[in-house]
């Protein structure tokens, strides 16, 4: 759930606002003079959002991404991890 608060919202609150996006994954918008000026995120969400920016962000990437959703579509046969690495998922 996301919230938006004023920066002074967010210093009074902000040990509650930190378990909050820890164990909840919500998201603070900060405001100042009634604008957003930051978000407080949880750190394992910002991770996968900034290493999915990076795999969009490569073309060749997005490339092999959209044939291989073709592929997909087309009916091919997907294999499982364990088919590919001879070992199951962990």
């Amino acid at each position: 759930m996301t919230k938006t608060l004023s920066a002074s919202e967010v210093k009074t609150r902000f040990y509650e606002l930190l378990k909050a996006v820890g164990n909840r994954g919500d998201e603070v918008v900060v405001t100042r003079e009634g604008k957003p000026a930051a978000i407080i995120m949880n750190f394992e969400e910002f991770e996968q959002l900034m290493e999915t920016l990076d795999v969009l962000s490569d073309p060749k990437t997005v490339k092999r991404l959209r044939e291989a959703r073709e592929y997909i579509k087309k009916g091919a046969k997907l294999l499982t991890h364990e088919e590919v690495f001879g070992e199951p998922l962990r």
